[in-house]
């Protein structure tokens, strides 16, 4: 088999091929003159330069925009720390204004409880009466309180926490609004978020000063406080020192007097009774000690009446066995329902103030005193009464032998001094049996 190859000189002719490259080559010109030269080739280069420059800025672009985003989203995570703080802050500052003002309040509650209570004692005619020895240090404590107590309450943030107070409202504290930029998904632009942060911290100052000035105007009005109890203390102690010369002073006033100012004095000289130290105190104790030294009066004035001599007698007989236990006398025309034609009597005792007793007769035992020893029985057996108070005796008293009998002791103990008779309680109680009277004359 043969191949018939096409002749070279009829194949057309191709140009040469391009790689893109600048090629570099010679030509001639008309005269022949060969030179280098690229301008084909510059021609073509050109144009692709020109295409890459859009996209390199669309490059920069992007990568500034995303710049750009991240530094906004960076801004945007840090105001919401900001804000997210400041609003923390806040609320610790209202929280702190909160309690410092229900601090005043109750510490004025209490300065006013104070103050009204001693204004009164002030005011009372019987503190006018007192020497201004004793009234005057307690005076001027009264005055400089009242003076404090008008500077506290004049301070502008006592008054906004009273008025705040009383009107159940919240105090002001420049919370911010809520923010109005906010979209629906809660978003808030940082400068929104910068703002609310810096309004925050405003408030949060406000509600720190607000409440450092409440804290400074509570301090004030409790060491007024204090120092008024040191002058109240004071001067209701002096007021319990004269009532107690009062009774020392009245040596013949009745045991009765005597107890009752002493209740009172035991008051007045209590520092934990601070609340009971008002006009009303100064009045009872002032018309106890007056109580008192009247009573002296009329016992002293009994004493010396001729009138009363057989009953100064038989109290004084009373005095002489009661064994040193106090002895007050009432004397009426009835005793217990019983008066003309009766001999009667009662006794009282209080184991209390040293012990003592309140022996009440009829006018008859006066009568009868003199002739009839059914009288003085019958005063033996109401003394009989009062040894029960005695240490040494009421444990006979309490023991078996009575088993706390008054009515059996007091006639067994009068049976024991000498009067085996009906006054002494035979003929209205019975004959004691002869252990009892064993067992009562051990009181002596």
């Amino acid at each position: 088999m043969s191949t018939d190859l096409p002749d070279p000189a009829r194949l057309p002719e191709f140009p040469p091929p391009s790689l893109g490259e600048p090629a570099y080559g010679v030509r001639t010109d008309g005269a022949g003159a060969a030179t280098d030269g690229i301008d084909d080739v510059e021609a073509t280069a050109e144009p692709r330069r020109r295409a890459r420059r859009p996209l390199l800025v669309a490059g920069v672009s992007l990568a500034a925009a995303a710049v750009l985003a991240g530094a906004f989203w960076g801004w945007s995570v840090f105001a919401r720390a900001q804000a997210d703080e400041a609003q923390t802050r806040l609320s610790a500052a209202i929280a702190e204004r909160s309690s410092a003002e229900k601090a005043f309040d109750a510490r004025m509650r209490s300065v006013d409880g104070q103050l009204g209570r001693v204004q009164s004692v002030v005011a009372a005619p019987e503190f006018a009466a007192q020497g201004p020895a004793q009234a005057e240090p307690f005076r001027s404590a009264v005055a400089a309180f009242e003076s404090t107590r008008e500077t506290v309450a004049a301070h502008p943030d006592s008054v906004a926490a009273a008025a705040a107070s009383e009107a159940g409202a919240p105090p002001a504290t420049g919370a911010p609004a809520e923010s109005s930029t906010s979209d629906a998904e809660g978003y808030t632009p940082p400068w929104q978020l910068m703002a609310e942060t810096s309004e925050a911290d405003a408030g949060a100052a406000r509600a720190h000063s607000s409440a450092e000035a409440l804290v400074a105007d509570t301090s004030a009005a409790a060491a007024a406080e204090k120092a008024l109890e040191t002058a109240e203390t004071a001067y209701f102690s002096s007021v319990a020192a004269h009532a107690r010369d009062t009774i020392s002073a009245s040596a013949l006033s009745t045991k009765a007097s005597q107890v009752a100012l002493t209740r009172i004095i035991e008051v007045a000289d209590d520092p934990g009774l601070r609340l009971s130290h008002d006009a009303a105190l100064l009045a009872s104790i002032t018309t106890a000690e007056r109580a008192v030294a009247d009573s002296a009066a009329t016992e002293a004035a009994e004493a010396a009446d001729p009138a009363l001599a057989v009953r100064n007698e038989i109290e004084a007989y009373a005095r002489s066995i009661s064994r040193g236990v106090t002895l007050d006398f009432v004397w009426a025309p009835e005793v217990s329902g019983r008066g003309e034609g009766w001999l009667s009597g009662t006794a009282e005792m209080w184991d209390g103030d040293g012990g003592w007793a309140t022996i009440s007769l009829n006018f008859p035992v006066e009568q009868d005193w003199s002739y009839d020893d059914n009288a003085r029985a019958l005063v033996t057996h109401e003394v009989g009464h009062s040894q029960v108070v005695r240490p040494e005796c009421r444990s006979l008293f309490e023991g078996p032998a009575f088993a706390q009998d008054h009515e059996m002791w007091a006639t067994a103990w009068a049976i024991s001094q000498g009067f085996d008779l009906p006054g002494a309680g035979i003929e209205a109680y019975g004959r004691p049996s002869d252990e009892q009277i064993a067992v009562a004359a051990q009181c002596v």
